[in-house]
């Protein structure tokens, strides 16, 4: 039984492209559902997603399966809370700050926020949390809030004993303290009706969703959540989406393994890395181009790497691209490789438009420090934006691993 039609109106209606999933898991779920539904061929099948919900939803719960865990990514979720705290605050005493957790999957990401602002001093009260999910099964779940070990890694889970309750012996209960700010809700982040309703937020939390989606699908999701986003909002994504979003205006923030941006201009106390490209009248393809002329060192002392590399970061977020890479390749030719400054002129490269020499970097960096974050991240994304899902998958794949890794 040929079952592409029933890719096409996954593609369609939920963005969900079968090679990022699984194409023979795509196609088990749809032949699996057309047998349950007693339909005698394809084309009855997508009369039967077309006029039921019901049967919509079985086939969405049947192709996303949840992978997630308490406190996952942690960075991103620290880094903001600590950002809302000290700085947002100080000039709106006593407002709610809004967050959209979208897809939030079974749960743990919402609450984790939740636990994250709650550690970080920021009164619940105040912290409201719009939970969305396209899947029945793991909003039910959520709502429940009963998780088993799976849901809980590394080995800091004080939180666990602070904020759930034992509900059996491998089991834990969300406390009511840490219900109360968030609401679970039904939502297909395609659907023009997403919006309708909503209010601006002040964080986004959309990870590890954009990867699944072609370019167009990518393009579109982005701009529905952007038209949702306060003007000086942060974007969470997850470790292969960063570069997803500089087309839309958006700077990367030096949090390391945070993956958080901002928009381009948005003022905030942590620094934004210089992946954002300059307005052509500031630096020009045909000057980034030109080969750099040769670089006389000033001063024939040793040179401090890491004096060294924060001048060309500062000159990087300055957006001063031709001399970052100038000095980045005198620091090169004169102290050697090192992962910290192949990513950043890895980072410079891609911003200049250079993607090949970009690459290239990225893979330089992976060499020296194969569970470089970030650098894989670059490099799924690249992967993903040339087509090449297999390739894309493997560096998200390990990028987790080595996220996972930094967690314990």
């Amino acid at each position: 039984m040929n079952v592409a039609a029933v890719e096409t109106w996954l593609q369609s209606y939920a963005g969900l492209e079968s090679a990022s999933i699984g194409a023979d898991a795509v196609a088990r779920a749809a032949r699996e559902r057309i047998q349950a539904t007693g339909c005698p061929t394809v084309e009855a099948y997508l009369a039967r997603l077309e006029e039921s919900s019901e049967e919509r939803n079985a086939l969405i719960d049947r192709v996303v399966v949840p992978e997630t865990w308490f406190f996952r990514d942690r960075p991103a979720l620290d880094a903001l809370a600590k950002q809302v705290v000290e700085g947002w605050s100080r000039t709106r005493r006593g407002a709610t700050f809004r967050v959209l957790s979208v897809p939030c999957s079974t749960g743990e990401e919402p609450y984790s926020l939740a636990m994250a602002f709650a550690l970080a001093g920021w009164p619940l009260e105040q912290l409201h949390i719009d939970a969305v999910d396209i899947s029945r099964q793991n909003l039910e779940r959520a709502t429940r809030g009963v998780y088993g070990r799976n849901s809980f890694r590394g080995d800091d889970l004080g939180y666990r004993e602070a904020f759930l309750e034992r509900a059996g012996p491998d089991t834990w209960r969300v406390s009511n303290r840490l219900r109360a700010p968030v609401r679970f809700a039904y939502g297909n982040l395609l659907a023009d009706d997403f919006a309708v309703g909503r209010r601006t937020y002040d964080a986004i939390f959309c990870r590890n969703l954009l990867i699944y989606f072609d370019r167009s699908t990518q393009a579109r999701a982005v701009r529905m959540l952007d038209s949702l986003l306060a003007p000086r909002g942060w974007f969470a994504v997850g470790p292969a989406e960063p570069v997803l979003l500089l087309a839309h205006g958006y700077e990367l923030l030096k949090i390391r393994s945070g993956f958080v941006l901002r928009r381009a201009g948005s003022s905030d106390s942590v620094p934004p890395l210089a992946i954002r490209p300059p307005a052509p009248a500031v630096v020009s393809w045909r000057e980034i181009a030109r080969p750099a002329p040769p670089v006389r060192a000033p001063d024939p002392a040793p040179v401090d790497p890491e004096v060294a590399l924060a001048e060309i970061q500062r000159l990087a977020d300055a957006g001063r691209l031709r001399e970052a890479r100038t000095q980045g390749e005198a620091l090169l030719a004169q102290r050697g490789a090192s992962a910290p400054l192949l990513f950043l002129l890895g980072v410079v490269a891609e911003v200049s438009g250079d993607t090949a020499r970009a690459e290239e970097l990225y893979r330089k960096t992976v060499y020296l420090e194969p569970d470089h974050t970030e650098a894989l991240a670059h490099l799924a994304a690249r992967a993903e934006l040339n087509g090449d899902l297999r390739a894309a998958r493997s560096y998200r794949e390990r990028a987790q691993r080595a996220l996972g890794k930094e967690s314990r």
